[in-house]
């Protein structure tokens, strides 16, 4: 991106300076209804980004490229409203409206409300400006936001996702032809692009364990077209397109210009924020990202793509910086760029590398740790985190902190209900597997049939297995249930009541039960470092 900075009084010198004549008015603080200082212009390849006082004017350049032609004023004017009606679904805060910029016999000024008898020279998306430190990517650099922002934002794309227009039965958009296609031919397109670094071969070496994951993810990617996972989504959803505001991350800047690339699956486009997070060194914050979004959503479905499309963005950013290495010769940018380059590549390559998932069941009476325990695990283990309690109110249609005021073995805790959550449990877990991710289910577990079914898909799914069961003194018990239902701020609804009624159903681990069984009292220090042990250093997320 280049960035022209000019004072108010400048006069841009025709072509050459950061506007074309007919707008160079812009330069000038009284082509503003608002106070101004400095102006500043941000120019791209498709944008003129001009920023004045507290506002920014995105006005559409004239030009054309294979993936756009704005040559016409008519389609800059379209490409303006829609760049409006997209991102506000994601950032209505930011993104104020469209704006024409007038002439009236005198040079360029915006205007705010019927343009009356004045011309028209060109239209403007009219947003908030902030400041560049407050991107995301900066603040991930500066270490100046936590994992946890990004578990919050992960729960709010779920939920914006939900709202979006799923694709219908006669678009093209989300067909695994069209999307093995796209994949396929941006791998090619990356490969000559690293001729720049002399890479080709390192690139074209990914196509065929590009193409064998395209080929198993086919028939899912069809089933998910058909079950509204392809949405309109956002299009470009990385680091550099999400800015912190009054403490919330807000994505900006979709992809307006192509549909192709905003009508994808709800996989490709979270997968894009997690590979450029992961391949920035940044794992924990990809990892709450997307346990938090998965969680939300209940789309476990979606892991068994994820890889795939984190390898393909993780390639589409690799081309870009091999693009932009073009323009550069030498110096500290092209040294930046070749390092993103191979940074990405290397993403790419260990996304569709063969995975040896591990699934790891959590036992134990409520308030035993099992939770506690399972999210520091997933944290370190990079897992997927299922979590019963919170499968129980979403398939009763609660969110995970509602009450359902189910009575002991009754209601949302009968066992025909328990039977039904295990079975969802059980779906999850093995699509989460299937993707190549190491699964904790977080559940009781204390019966010996729902421990053998998960051992069993465990078998099926080639993944080594492992019980955890938790322990904890019974006063612990009792105070640690007593806590948690006086503050609500947890999913489970267990109290002392079920606590001495699941003593009564408990039935003990037994040594033929096809598992490796680590036993752990909760409230030792070292538990965490001690199940990581017994797990092993070679856990794979």
């Amino acid at each position: 991106m280049k960035t022209a900075r000019v004072s108010n009084d400048t006069v841009a010198p025709g072509a050459a300076g950061p506007l074309p004549r007919a707008l160079a008015g812009l330069l000038k603080a009284r082509a503003y209804p608002h106070p101004v200082g400095a102006v500043s212009v941000i120019e791209t390849p498709i944008s003129w980004v001009v920023l004045a006082g507290e506002f920014a004017y995105k006005i559409k350049r004239p030009v054309r490229y294979p993936f756009v032609d704005q040559r016409s004023a008519e389609r800059r004017h379209w490409l303006c409203e829609e760049e409006l009606r997209l991102n506000r679904r994601f950032a209505p805060e930011l993104y104020l409206g469209v704006c024409p910029i007038v002439t009236g016999g005198s040079s360029a000024r915006v205007h705010l409300g019927p343009t009356g008898a004045e011309g028209v020279a060109e239209y403007a998306v009219r947003m908030h400006r902030f400041a560049a430190a407050d991107v995301l990517d900066r603040q991930l650099a500066d270490g100046r936001i936590a994992p946890d922002a990004l578990e919050t934002f992960g729960r709010t794309l779920a939920d914006i996702h939900a709202t979006l227009p799923s694709v219908t039965v006669d678009a093209p958009w989300g067909e695994p032809e069209s999307v093995r296609a796209l994949l396929t031919g941006n791998l090619l397109e990356c490969a000559a692009a690293a001729q720049e670094f002399r890479g080709r071969r390192s690139v074209l070496a990914l196509r065929e364990p590009l193409e064998q994951r395209l080929a198993q993810a086919a028939p899912w990617m069809a089933i998910r077209r058909l079950t509204a996972r392809v949405r309109e989504c956002h299009g470009d959803l990385h680091s550099r397109n999400i800015v912190v505001r009054e403490g919330r991350l807000v994505p900006f800047d979709c992809l307006e210009y192509e549909p192709a690339f905003r009508w994808i699956d709800v996989a490709d486009e979270i997968a894009f924020l997690a590979s450029d997070l992961a391949a920035r060194g940044h794992a924990a914050h990809a990892h709450a990202f997307l346990g938090a979004y998965l969680e939300r959503s209940g789309d476990y479905h979606a892991c068994r793509l994820l890889k795939l499309y984190e390898a393909h963005r993780a390639l589409v950013r690799a081309k870009i910086a091999a693009f932009a290495a073009a323009l550069h010769h030498g110096g500290a940018e092209r040294r930046t760029l070749r390092a993103e380059y191979e940074r990405l590549v290397a993403h790419a390559a260990a996304a569709l590398s063969v995975r040896h998932p591990r699934l790891v069941l959590m036992s134990g009476l409520s308030g035993s740790g099992k939770t506690w325990m399972a999210r520091q695990l997933a944290r370190s283990l990079g897992a997927v985190h299922l979590r019963s309690d919170v499968e129980r109110k979403r398939r009763a249609g609660l969110t995970a902190l509602e009450r359902s005021d189910s009575g002991l073995a009754v209601g949302l805790y009968a066992a025909e209900v328990n039977e039904r959550v295990y079975d969802d449990l059980a779906r999850e877990a093995y699509d989460g597997l299937t993707g190549g991710y190491t699964v904790i289910v977080d559940a009781t577990l204390l019966r010996r049939e729902d421990r053998r079914r998960f051992a069993e898909l465990g078998a099926h799914a080639q993944a080594a297995t492992y019980l955890v069961s938790c322990t904890a003194p019974p006063q612990v018990l009792r105070e640690r249930l007593q806590r948690r239902a006086a503050a609500g701020q947890d999913a489970s609804e267990a109290t002392v009541a079920v606590l001495e009624w699941q003593r009564g159903q408990s039935e003990p681990i037994g040594a033929d039960e096809p598992f490796e069984s680590v036993e752990v009292e909760s409230t030792d220090p070292q538990a965490i470092e001690k199940v990581l042990a017994r797990l092993g250093e070679g856990a794979a997320a």
